[in-house]
C-alpha cells in the first residue's frame, strides 16, 4: 500500500493497488488457516464453519437491523468528530464532506488489511485539495487520530482491568494484562510526548538525528497537546469517538444476540478490542481471526463464537461498500469543485495585480 507521499492523484486508483500477488495470496492464506486452526482445537473445522454459516442465515431479523442501526450510528460519530477537528483547520470539510471522507476512507480501511494505511491515505488526498499544506495536513490528521484512539486506548485500560477482576470468562489471565499494559503503556507515554513540548523533544533527539525523525517527533507532540485542546473545547462532537468504538462494540454485541445465548459484556468486549487490535496486522482474516480466537479463549462455543463474529464482519464490512463507493465520488466532485474554485481566485487575483501595475505606470506617464 502506498504511502502518504505515493498516494494517487485519483482515489481510485487506490483501487488498481489491490491487485493479487503472491505476497498478498500467502498472507490471505495465512490469515484462513489461523481461524482453521483456531477451529480445529473444537472440533471439525469444516462442520463447524458450515454449521456458522446456517447459524448466520437463521439469524433474528429484528436484532441484526438493531446492528445494523448502530453501525449507522458508529459512522455518523466518525463524521461528527471528523467535521469537528478536520473543519477546524479546513472550513471547506463541511458535514457533508465529512461524511465523504469517512465512508470513503473507512470502506478502504475495512476492504484491505492496510492497518488503516489506505483510509490515512485518502484522507491526507481529501485535505491538501481542500487547501491544506502537507505539513498542516498531516498535523490535523495525526491530532484527529489521537483524540479517537485515545478513547480506545481507554478502552482497552479498562477492559483489561474487568479482564483481570473475572469478568471475562475462561479467558486466561495474559489476555487481560496485555490488554492494561498495552492500552496503559500506549496512553503514558503520548502524556508524555504531549507534555515534553516540540523544543525539548528536538533537543533530547539531539542535533544529528534525522530531519525526518525530528520533523515527526515535533508533528506528534504538537497532534498530542493538539488533541488535548479539542477536547479543551468540549464540543459535544467530541461524542463522537466514544459513539464510533461503541456502537461498533454493539454491532458484536447484537450479532450474539440475534444468534443465541450472549455470553457476558466482559467477554464481548475483550473479543472486540482484541480484534481491532489484531487489524493492525496487514493480513487478511486478522479481525476474524483476533475475535475468534480470543473467544474462544474465553470459552464461548466455537458454533456461536464464529457466526457471531461473521454476522459483526457482515455489517460492519459490506454495510459501507456500497455507500463508500458513492461518498468516493461524491467526494472526487467535490475536489473538482475547490480546484475551479482556487482556479478562479487565482485568476481574479492575477487580473487585480495586473490592473494595479497598469495603474502605477499611467501614474507614473
Amino acid at each position: 500500500m502506498a504511502t502518504s507521499s505515493q498516494i494517487p492523484s485519483d482515489p481510485l486508483a487506490l483501487r488498481l493497488s489491490v491487485r493479487p500477488d503472491a505476497r498478498r495470496l500467502l498472507l490471505g492464506a495465512g490469515g484462513i488457516g489461523a481461524v482453521v486452526a483456531l477451529l480445529a482445537l473444537t472440533g471439525s473445522p469444516l462442520g463447524t464453519f458450515v454449521a456458522a454459516l446456517e447459524r448466520v442465515a437463521a439469524a433474528d431479523p429484528l436484532l441484526v437491523g438493531l446492528g445494523v442501526l448502530a453501525e449507522v450510528g458508529s459512522f455518523a460519530g466518525y463524521v461528527a468528530l471528523t467535521w469537528l477537528v478536520v473543519g477546524r483547520e479546513a472550513p471547506r470539510v463541511t458535514p457533508a464532506v465529512s461524511a465523504q471522507i469517512t465512508l470513503a476512507g473507512t470502506a478502504v480501511n475495512r476492504l484491505l488489511p492496510t492497518a488503516g494505511l489506505g483510509g490515512i491515505g485518502l484522507t491526507l488526498w481529501a485535505l491538501r485539495r481542500a487547501g491544506l499544506s502537507k505539513a498542516r495536513a498531516t498535523s490535523t490528521l495525526v491530532t484527529f487520530l489521537v483524540v479517537l484512539y485515545a478513547v480506545f486506548l481507554g478502552a482497552l485500560l479498562v477492559t483489561g482491568l474487568f479482564a483481570l477482576g473475572g469478568s471475562a470468562g475462561d479467558a486466561p489471565a495474559w489476555t487481560g494484562l496485555g490488554l492494561t499494559l498495552f492500552g496503559g503503556g500506549a496512553i503514558a507515554v503520548g502524556a508524555a510526548i504531549g507534555a515534553v513540548g516540540p523544543a525539548r523533544l528536538t533537543a533530547a533527539r539531539g542535533g544529528g538525528a534525522p530531519g525526518r525523525v525530528r520533523g515527526a517527533a515535533i508533528t506528534l507532540a504538537d497532534s498530542v497537546r493538539g488533541a488535548g485542546a479539542v477536547v479543551g473545547s468540549r464540543d459535544p462532537r467530541l461524542a463522537g469517538a466514544l459513539a464510533w468504538w461503541g456502537f461498533d462494540l454493539a454491532v458484536l454485541a447484537a450479532a450474539f444476540a440475534a444468534l443465541g445465548d450472549a455470553p457476558a459484556a466482559g467477554v464481548i468486549a475483550l473479543g472486540y478490542f482484541a480484534g481491532i487490535v489484531a487489524n493492525t496486522i496487514p493480513i487478511p482474516g486478522a479481525v476474524t481471526g483476533g475475535m475468534t480466537g480470543v473467544l474462544l479463549l474465553c470459552g464461548v462455543p466455537a458454533d456461536l463464537a464464529l457466526p457471531s463474529v461473521l454476522a459483526y464482519r457482515a455489517i460492519s464490512l459490506w454495510i459501507p461498500m456500497p455507500l463508500g463507493a458513492a461518498a468516493l465520488v461524491a467526494l472526487q466532485h467535490a475536489v473538482r469543485g475547490w480546484a475551479g474554485e482556487d482556479a478562479g481566485a487565482a485568476a481574479q487575483a492575477r487580473a487585480r495585480t495586473h490592473a494595479t501595475r497598469r495603474s502605477a505606470s499611467a501614474r507614473l506617464v
